[in-house]
């Protein structure tokens, strides 16, 4: 599939509690060819999960009524394929150690430059190959 097709085709979910970061990033995704819908919970950000085809999931860690850990692990039990990135102002080695080991491609800290977050998503994206299978680093 071509890069354009694979932008298309199906979307990416930005989850973030801060209006300004997920207009931001639904922007500078958007602005590029993504389609992207927005969530401010996560709650409501698993249930946009299960109506619609996400190929990617970026979700912030802190969230009002969970954790970015909590909305990989609800999504992933419905999309076992779905890719994530988790986005967070609290930033350290446990954090990125949790959220590889429950299935996010990379943690991304705030604030990040506009390059950092489309180079992020288009490598994560790359990572899937022909037939929907996730790359091995993927949950197990």
């Amino acid at each position: 599939m071509s890069e354009r097709g694979e932008k298309q085709n199906c979307g990416t979910l930005v989850i973030d509690d801060e209006p300004s970061v997920a207009g931001a990033l639904k922007m500078i995704l958007e602005d590029s060819g993504y389609r992207v819908s927005v969530a401010l919970t996560g709650r409501d950000g698993i249930e946009q999960s299960r109506r619609g085809r996400f190929c990617l999931t970026i979700t912030d860690l802190r969230l009002p009524d969970m954790t970015g850990f909590d909305v990989i692990d609800a999504v992933c039990r419905d999309e076992p394929r779905g890719r994530f990135i988790l986005i967070t102002s609290h930033g350290s080695e446990e954090v990125s150690a949790e959220a590889r080991g429950c299935g996010a491609a990379d943690v991304l800290l705030k604030p990040f430059p506009p390059a950092e977050i489309l180079q992020l998503v288009k490598s994560t994206l790359a990572c899937h190959r022909p037939g929907g299978e996730a790359c091995p680093s993927h949950h197990s």
